[in-house]
């Protein structure tokens, strides 16, 4: 069986070229009789596309900012952590560095009170506890018997005399001060050596005195005199300084007179003292 042949559809070239001249003829015409109509179309999409554009434009521009301002202000929060940080760091520095201050200053002040009394066996001691009274009447300190400490010792600060161990514990002793109610000295009178006793009285402490009984009548002590322990008391150690006399008057019984007196210790500020370790029976014993 003989195949069968394809038919050819060859065009001739000539064919082709007028073909698309024609083609080119139709679309510039086309072109040209048309124009304004696709001016106008292109006129009103542009005048839409172009403003949405420049809104989408704007809107990103606006987001990226406030991206930006959300991470400035990030790094804002960072740094102002970091700040007060460091501000708290150097706040607790500075209260740490003036309370070594503080306390290196009550410690030369005591090395100083030591020296004034250096007659004395001293020993430095903390106040751990006091009473509700706004005065140091009556407080504990933080050394004990196991610390060589015993009842009867004289307690002092800010150049005189403070009061007496009345308790004592392993590591703690109670202290009742010259300021309390129930707490008598005797005492001398610098320039006159007048004996005279010298009481504790909160209620008089708050306008800054205690009190100072049976001096003798033809006592020539006046304002300001100094009062110091003295030899004939028990229990207190002589010549510890007690305070400065204030308003000397007659007493009711018109055989001794009476006054104030203002302590040289502040009974409202204390924060360390000093222990004398010798006792008063001791010293009459040595003699």
């Amino acid at each position: 069986m003989k195949e069968r042949k394809k038919p050819k559809y060859d065009m001739e070239p000539r064919y082709v070229l007028l073909i698309m001249t024609m083609i080119c003829i139709f679309l510039i015409f086309f072109s040209y009789k048309f124009s304004t109509l696709f001016g106008n179309i292109r006129t009103s999409l542009n005048s839409m596309i172009i403003p949405m554009q420049k809104g989408i434009t704007t809107i990103g521009m606006s987001i990226n900012n406030t991206i930006d301002r959300f991470e400035e202000a990030d790094k804002l929060q960072d740094e102002i952590a970091a700040l007060k940080a460091e501000n708290e760091r150097i706040t607790r520095e500075k209260e740490r560095m003036e309370q070594s201050l503080y306390e290196l200053e009550r410690y030369k002040q005591l090395f100083a009170l030591s020296d004034n009394y250096k007659t004395y066996p001293t020993v430095g001691a903390n106040i751990i506890a006091k009473d509700t009274s706004g005065y140091y009447a009556r407080f504990t300190l933080d050394k004990g018997y196991k610390d060589g400490i015993a009842v009867d010792m004289n307690v002092l600060a800010d150049s005189g005399l403070v009061g007496i161990i009345t308790e004592v514990g392993p590591h703690y002793s109670v202290v009742r001060s010259i300021i309390d109610d129930n707490n008598y000295v005797s005492a001398i009178v610098t320039k006159t050596e007048d004996n005279c006793i010298v009481c504790g009285n909160l209620e008089l402490l708050s306008i800054g005195y205690i009190e100072i009984r049976d001096l003798s009548l033809n006592t020539e002590a006046r304002n300001n005199y100094k009062v110091y322990t003295s030899p004939l008391s028990d229990k207190y150690l002589p010549d510890i300084l007690i305070g400065y006399i204030s308003n000397i008057q007659n007493e009711n019984d018109g055989l001794t007179k009476t006054g104030y007196l203002t302590p040289v210790v502040d009974f409202e500020h204390l924060t360390t003292v000093l222990i004398v370790t010798q006792l008063k029976e001791d010293m009459r014993e040595a003699e």
